[in-house]
């Protein structure tokens, strides 16, 4: 009894054990993967293996369309709807389920629409599905712009399918993708204002339109409907994935400091013809890979040139950007070969993951190598203006020391000055009388007539020295004040013209020196000329930058032997300490003294 229970728990267990088996089987595999399809293009129909890639003589160059027919066996009827994935449908292409047409991969006509980037999960009715054998047929939209054909095609559970394959893959090919391109457009931006302020650094300017066109060339993975001609904007984003290679190249040798005039325009001028040529043939795929033949080699040799650059300068920064040009190559190298038909069609290139990812590391070291420039330059800022202040607070010091010296040497000499021009005027004079009186040689009017002119050479020396803001018109005002004055009672009329407003700044001494002349013109009149009339002309000539003084009488005239005497040389002496000139001749009647003085 106890044997029969323990044999019937065993054999129980057991099958419950194999259906708990069978029914993980079964929701292990709640899809099927359809991998054979009739293929129906320009040729016979015929049997092919998904996932498929359409050859040239599948399809008209300019479009056409070609049908893929796969058989489908259901056991029973769905009771909810089924998911039907799709990794890869290129170019576009419609969905017929048991003839009836589902719908399309994108809105719009087929040849103006892009699917081939993206995956797809098409949730199809109970209504369109029949018990047996169903027909799911794709109508494949090609041209010869790009790889064409046809993915396997899973169908099954949605809940499954969409977790499972298309949530991951359309967040990779599409979301991903289109947020790369938004970074990269912004980096572009933003480098391209920094290059425009920098202007000399032109890493910057590079990477900017690098990035740029980067964003442009992307637009074509995650862009399914165009708002531009399907052909014009499947030229720019060749076009664009063609160009930003080379700016890249421009931009890492910029970065290492490599690039000359000649390399840039040399590189700038083959990207133009190449898409230039590129548009005219139509986005050929020969004339596509002949083109990208030289770039592919550049992008080859690049990360080995720029690794001997780094080792000759064994800088971290640049071994980083080196990491970053050997990661674009692998990735180019592969999407080559995938470019070419030898890779699996279902595939996803690298180059906008790579090329966009090594964009921004590349974007964010050039704004950190910015930060520590700014903030370098802020530190040296901040030790500048330090030295400044405490430079400035010894050129401080040291100038008011020299100020301070210089007041008092200033001082000095305006002293030393002073008693030289007493000593040479009006204090030679009085010690000449002094000896002249003590010996009985000088007659009484002959002394008053000296001490006259000393008071008068004192005058001069006190009006001019003791106020040195006192300006030339001021003076001889003050002049022609006391020979007026010496004047008073005496018949000689004293004539006046002054026109010397205009005459620039003359220094005291300067200012002394002329009166000193035209004091000892006038002195010479009263006691030689026999004059009746004196006039006196001061002017200034702005043309010839020239002072005239002129001091004319109409007495006796100049005397033969008195032209050598000493009033004569003493004025002679004045005028060339002044690099004036002075003449002294008759005018018939009486004499003209002219003194020119330059001002320059």
């Amino acid at each position: 009894m106890d044997l029969r229970r323990l044999f019937f728990g065993v054999a129980l267990a057991l099958g419950l054990l194999v259906t708990g088996w069978g029914q993980a089987a079964q929701l292990a595999q709640p899809y099927t993967e359809l991998k054979q399809a009739r293929m129906k293009g320009l040729g016979p129909e015929k049997t092919v293996s998904l996932p498929h890639m359409l050859a040239p003589a599948d399809f008209a160059p300019e479009g056409s369309l070609v049908s893929y027919t796969l058989l489908l066996d259901l056991a029973t009827l769905p009771k909810t709807p089924l998911g039907v994935y799709v990794p890869k449908t290129a170019l576009s292409g419609n969905v017929y389920v048991n003839g009836a047409l589902f719908g399309a991969c994108e809105r719009g006509p087929l040849k103006e629409v892009r699917c081939l980037h993206r995956p797809y999960l098409y949730t199809i009715p109970t209504s369109f599905w029949k018990l047996g054998q169903n027909e799911l047929r794709f109508e494949i939209y090609a041209n010869g712009r790009q790889s064409n054909g046809l993915s396997s095609v899973r169908v099954g559970d949605i809940n499954v399918l969409e977790s499972k394959f298309y949530q991951w893959r359309y967040w990779l090919q599409v979301d991903l993708v289109t947020g790369l391109t938004w970074l990269s457009g912004l980096l572009g931006v933003m480098a391209l204002v920094v290059g425009v302020v920098l202007r000399k650094d032109s890493v910057y300017l590079w990477f900017g339109l690098t990035s740029m066109v980067n964003a442009v060339a992307n637009t074509s993975v995650f862009m399914s409907r165009p708002p531009i001609d399907s052909d014009l904007f499947s030229w720019i984003a060749f076009a664009s994935r063609f160009a930003s290679g080379h700016l890249l190249i421009l931009m890492f040798a910029s970065f290492f400091e490599k690039i000359t005039p000649r390399i840039q325009w040399g590189v700038l001028a083959y990207t133009v013809l190449s898409v230039a040529l590129i548009g005219l043939s139509g986005n050929n795929r020969l004339w596509v890979t002949v083109l990208y033949i030289p770039l592919l080699l550049s992008v080859m040799c690049m990360p080995a040139l720029m690794f001997y650059w780094t080792w000759k300068t064994r800088q971290v920064k640049q071994f980083f950007a080196s990491m970053m040009m050997g990661l674009i190559t692998l990735a180019s190298s592969y999407d080559w070969l995938r470019f070419t038909g030898d890779s699996a069609f279902v595939g996803m290139y690298f180059i906008p993951y790579s090329y966009s990812g090594v964009l921004f590391m590349f974007g964010g070291m050039l704004l950190v190598l910015l930060a520590f420039a700014l903030i370098r330059s802020q530190n040296q800022s901040a030790e500048l203006e330090t030295r400044i202040a405490e430079r400035t607070n010894e050129l401080n010091v040291l100038h008011d020391l020299l100020l301070s010296k210089e007041i008092e040497r200033s001082r000095t000499q305006e002293r030393e000055r002073m008693l030289q021009d007493m000593h040479d005027g009006f204090g030679s004079q009085l010690v000449i009388a002094k000896m002249m009186v003590e010996q009985n040689k000088m007659s009484q009017e002959n002394l008053g007539r000296l001490l006259e002119e000393s008071i008068g050479d004192l005058y001069l020396l006190v009006d001019t020295l003791g106020n040195s803001d006192d300006s030339l018109p001021n003076a001889l005002v003050d002049f022609r004040f006391r020979t007026q004055k010496r004047l008073a009672g005496n018949p000689l009329k004293f004539h006046w013209n002054l026109n010397v407003n205009d005459a620039p700044q003359l220094s005291p001494k300067v200012v002394l020196q002329i009166l000193r002349i035209a004091q000892e013109a006038v002195n010479n009149v009263l006691k030689h000329a026999k004059a009746k009339n004196i006039w006196f002309d001061c002017n200034y000539d702005p043309v010839l930058a020239q002072l005239n003084l002129k001091i004319a009488d109409d007495g006796v005239g100049l005397d033969p032997q008195s032209i050598a005497g000493r009033g004569k040389k003493n004025m002679m002496s004045r005028a060339r300490t002044l690099d004036a000139d002075l003449t002294l001749s008759n005018s018939y009647p009486g004499t003209l003294v002219h003194l020119r003085i330059p001002l320059r």
